[in-house]
C-alpha cells in the first residue's frame, strides 16, 4: 500500500475544471505528435469496470469515465489513460513511454532517472499554474522514494496555492507525480485535486492503483 497522503479535511467535492487536465496535455515536450484518442472499451468486474489492454490492466469504479490516447512521432509512442469520476472531483492520468520515446523524452529534457522525472513534472506543473495566476505560490513539497507493483518509483508532491479557480474562487492544489523507470520505459502517474479533498480521495486513488499493473 502507498501511504504518502495528508490528513483527512472535512469539505464538499467541487467540480475540477478541464483546464486542469489540458495544461498536462498542452505541457507535453513530445512535441509534433498525431494523436489516436478513443473511449476506453471495458467490462465489469464485480463493482468496477476493468481496463485491460496490451499496455495496463486497472479496476475503476463504474461511475468514473476513462480515455486514452497514443502519442505518436518520431520520438516514439506514448499510451496515455486518463480517468475521473463523472464530477470531476479529481484527475488520474497515466503516461507510458516506449524505449524511443523514453530515450527522446529523458535526451529533450535532460534528465538521467525517474527522480529527475518528478520532479520536472512538479516543477512544470507548477510553471504552468503561474502562468494562468501569477499570484499562486509553492506552499509545500516533498520528493522520496516508493515501491509500487514490486517497482522501485519515485515520487513528487506539491502544493500550490490559489492555482484553481472554482465558482469565483481561488483554491490551493495538491499535485502529486510518480515515475520509475523498467526495462528502459518510462511509467508516469499523475493525482491532482484541489487540496481540502485530497486526504478524502487518497482511500479511491489508492484501491486504483493497488489494482492497476503495467505489462511493458
Amino acid at each position: 500500500m502507498i501511504k504518502i497522503w495528508e490528513k483527512r479535511l472535512k469539505h464538499n467535492l467541487p467540480i475540477l475544471p478541464l483546464t486542469i487536465f489540458l495544461i498536462i496535455i498542452s505541457g507535453s515536450l513530445i512535441l509534433g505528435f498525431s494523436i489516436i484518442y478513443d473511449i476506453v472499451a471495458t467490462h465489469s468486474v464485480g463493482e468496477n469496470l476493468r481496463l485491460d489492454n496490451e499496455f495496463i490492466k486497472i479496476d475503476f469504479p463504474k461511475n468514473w469515465a476513462a480515455y486514452s490516447w497514443n502519442e505518436k512521432n518520431a520520438g516514439g509512442n506514448v499510451y496515455n489513460v486518463f480517468l475521473y469520476p463523472k464530477n470531476f472531483s479529481f484527475i488520474i492520468l497515466f503516461k507510458i513511454y516506449d524505449e524511443d520515446a523514453t530515450q527522446h523524452f529523458m535526451e529533450k529534457n535532460n534528465l538521467k532517472d525517474a527522480l529527475a522525472v518528478v520532479n520536472f513534472e512538479t516543477r512544470r506543473m507548477y510553471n504552468e499554474i503561474r502562468k494562468k495566476n501569477e499570484n499562486s505560490s509553492l506552499l509545500f513539497k516533498e520528493t522520496g522514494g516508493i515501491k509500487i507493483w514490486e517497482v522501485q518509483a519515485n515520487y513528487s508532491k506539491i502544493i500550490i496555492k490559489d492555482a484553481i479557480e472554482y465558482e469565483g474562487t481561488f483554491h490551493n492544489m495538491t499535485y502529486l507525480a510518480i515515475s520509475y523507470i523498467k526495462n528502459h520505459r518510462l511509467v508516469e502517474i499523475f493525482f491532482w485535486r484541489r487540496r481540502e479533498d485530497y486526504g478524502k480521495l487518497s482511500v479511491p486513488f489508492e484501491k486504483i492503483l493497488n489494482s492497476t499493473r503495467i505489462k511493458v
